[in-house]
């Protein structure tokens, strides 16, 4: 079964007119915010093209943010919380998950799961698995994420055998394929417009990155 399609909207059209922000935005952010990388607009493009990559921002988005994160990273718990925040005030925001396990086996597990949830039931429920996922104590692992979509009303069997998947195991792959390319090592990251941003950045950064990228 292949992955839900992501955007409905012509991805360079949007990222041409990012690229040129001018570097100059960057002054006055969060410590986290002003370490920006700029990178090639074509591998965020790649980025938003991953199979598996769940869109679950605005449908006609201004601005993207792309999310590498791993479900047993603390940090990304608390940027779980942010993206809803930041979904319920923004009506314009795009945001985009991508599953990125560097964290172990059970995030690998996790991320099966996740990326079958995904497949299956499509984008427009996987902001609820992706924050019901986070809000559980303990380690993230397959049979926590499978307890998730099946509360969800998913089908254990068929996401199972769909998480195990020749399918699955290539989006995977994809992603930390892009990831490299985007020299991400730390979780969660964010790609937005030409610029990277490595490790956890606070609400307040995310606003006014958004808010820059808007100017």
């Amino acid at each position: 079964m292949p992955f839900s399609s992501r955007l409905q909207l012509s991805r360079r059209d949007l990222l041409t007119g990012l690229v040129t922000l001018p570097a100059a935005t960057v002054i006055g952010l969060p410590a986290q915010a002003r370490d920006a990388r700029r990178v090639p607009y074509e591998l965020v493009e790649d980025a938003l093209a991953l199979p598996g990559a769940a869109y679950v921002g605005a449908e006609h988005p201004d601005v993207i943010m792309i999310e590498f994160f791993d479900y047993n990273c603390p940090f990304c718990h608390q940027s779980a919380q942010d993206m809803g925040q930041l979904l319920d005030i923004d009506e314009h925001l795009g945001y985009v998950l991508v599953n990125y396990a560097i964290l172990g086996e059970p995030s690998v597990e996790a991320t099966r799961i996740a990326l079958a949830f995904q497949g299956l039931y499509g984008n427009d429920h996987y902001r609820d698995f992706h924050l019901g996922l986070h809000a559980r104590r303990g380690v993230k692992n397959g049979q926590r994420a499978l307890d998730v979509a099946m509360e969800l009303g998913a089908d254990g069997h068929e996401l199972v055998e769909f998480a195990d998947s020749d399918l699955v195991t290539m989006a995977m792959e994809a992603a930390i394929s892009a990831g490299n390319n985007l020299n991400i090592n730390a979780t969660p990251s964010f790609a937005i417009g030409p610029w990277i941003y490595d490790g956890q950045v606070p609400l307040e950064g995310k606003l006014r990155i958004i808010d820059a990228l808007r100017a």
